[in-house]
């Protein structure tokens, strides 16, 4: 049961995702420049990795049912630059309140996407 709760819980987040993507415009940058990635890996390692495994084959122990792997996230078939873009700039219970600024949420935008596996990853 608890499965199907979270697999209802995770396909509501996206349809959100999905609905609410139009409202914030993702910004006008190349997300596969080198720069970009480098910077989204900086900001992810400093914000994200105490909960996220940001860099693949970061050695911390994966704890049952928390946050996903950016590998993982990168991978998912809805994940694209506008449904990070949303995701980023909506509140979330489990996560703390970021505020980035809006190249930073491009440069981890950019890194999430060079973790996707057709990218050569």
């Amino acid at each position: 049961m608890e499965h199907i709760g979270g697999m209802l819980k995770r396909a509501l987040t996206a349809t959100a995702i999905i609905a609410i993507a139009p409202a914030f415009p993702v910004h006008a940058q190349d997300f596969s420049g080198a720069g970009a990635v480098r910077a989204g890996r900086e900001l992810a390692i400093t914000l994200c990795s105490e909960c996220h495994v940001v860099v693949p084959r970061q050695f911390t122990r994966r704890r049952i049912g928390g946050p996903p792997d950016f590998v993982d996230i990168a991978n998912e078939a809805s994940t694209t630059a506008m449904a990070l873009s949303a995701f980023l700039r909506s509140p979330h219970p489990t996560m703390p309140n970021l505020v980035l600024s809006d190249r930073q949420s491009n440069d981890a935008i950019a890194y999430i996407l060079s973790l996707k596996r057709n990218n050569g990853h």
